[in-house]
């Protein structure tokens, strides 16, 4: 975290004035996107927008804090508010500064972001996705708000949220973006990614590397919101229900879990999965086991139909969205039942 005051080392020194950008400090994994910070300037600061265009202006208010901090500059403001793609040049904000009679266009370096090591991307997606592996992410993780959102139950406001299978944090890197008010939490059963988010991914969630098989170590009911993107849609029968046993106990009451699955989308390609999932609901296929990851971590499809009837003990189906995740998975909304 850089300090309150530390001026970012790009600023030019002739500039009339110090800027300090709060956020972003990574480049964004989409546009339009929030910028706030501050500005200490000798002379008025009138107005702060987009350096690609200018268009879009933000919005200023005094910055008590930073005029005291620095005396020799009279004129301190915030600024805050949303730009677009304009404002982003690789790396790089631009921003607009009308500070007196003067323009001035000014160039501020973000972090880039790093993806994870190949092998990691590929044990979470299947292949290397390179730079685009946290962009896709944050896709996904826009349909996963929403579907949360469709039932009233707005993510971004749960107390404790769990990503479920998190990876080497595809979709939990995007809490990094938005504004949210509850404690993130992201497991996997793969130990070297939940080490690499430790690293990685530390400030802006906690991690833990659950067991393969439950209980995992939280009490009942510590969470309000989970979500799990491609786990029910690789384990065999068997474990997955042990698995929805045990995000039912970790859910508080009214809790919602949203989780994708292999639906029609998947299993109308092959004429064998269903027809098994016509007569039963549920196909489960094996093959060459990925590296890293257990021999049981195969290919799932089910049907709607199937996910009422045996999950539907622990949870109500709210909604079932075909081919929402990424255009391909199914997503279906839950919420967790009464114990009985």
């Amino acid at each position: 975290m850089r300090g309150r005051f530390t001026l970012r080392p790009s600023v030019m020194a002739d500039l009339p004035f110090q800027i300090h950008v709060e956020f972003p400090t990574a480049t964004p994994l989409k546009a339009p996107f929030e910028v706030r910070g501050w500005i200490a300037s000798s002379r008025p600061v009138l107005a702060v927008g987009n350096g690609g265009g200018e268009g879009e202006w933000l919005e200023l208010k005094p910055r008590p804090d930073v005029a005291e901090a620095r005396p020799d500059s009279p004129h301190a403001v915030g600024f805050r508010g949303w730009v677009g793609s304009g404002a982003l040049d690789g790396d790089a904000l631009l921003l607009l500064v009308r500070c007196g009679e003067r323009k001035h266009r000014v160039t501020l370096p973000l972090d880039p972001v790093q993806p994870p090591p190949d092998h990691l991307q590929v044990r979470q997606v299947g292949s290397v996705w390179g730079a685009n592996f946290y962009p896709a992410g944050r896709q996904i993780f826009d349909q996963i708000a929403d579907a949360f959102a469709q039932v009233k139950h707005p993510l971004t406001a749960a107390e404790r949220v769990l990503d479920f299978g998190c990876g080497c944090g595809r979709v939990l890197r995007s809490f990094g973006e938005v504004n949210h008010t509850g404690e993130i939490w992201g497991c996997d059963i793969d130990g070297e990614s939940i080490a690499w988010n430790e690293t990685n991914l530390a400030e802006l969630a906690r991690f833990y590397a659950n067991p393969s098989e439950p209980p995992t170590r939280w009490e009942d009911g510590f969470f309000s919101a989970i979500y799990t993107v491609s786990v029910f849609t690789h384990l065999p029968e068997e474990l997955q229900m042990a698995w929805v046993r045990e995000l039912h106990r970790l859910l508080s009451a009214g809790g919602v879990l949203v989780a994708s699955l292999h639906g029609e989308h998947y299993w109308q390609r092959d004429p064998a999965v269903a027809a098994e999932v016509a007569q039963r609901g549920f196909a489960y296929r094996t093959g060459e086991a990925t590296a890293g990851l257990p021999e049981f971590y195969m290919v799932a499809y089910h049907s709607i139909e199937y996910i009422r009837q045996n999950w539907g003990r622990y949870f109500e189906v709210l909604a079932h969205l075909p081919a929402y995740i990424a255009g391909a998975h199914d997503a279906v909304v839950l919420r967790r039942r009464a114990d009985s």
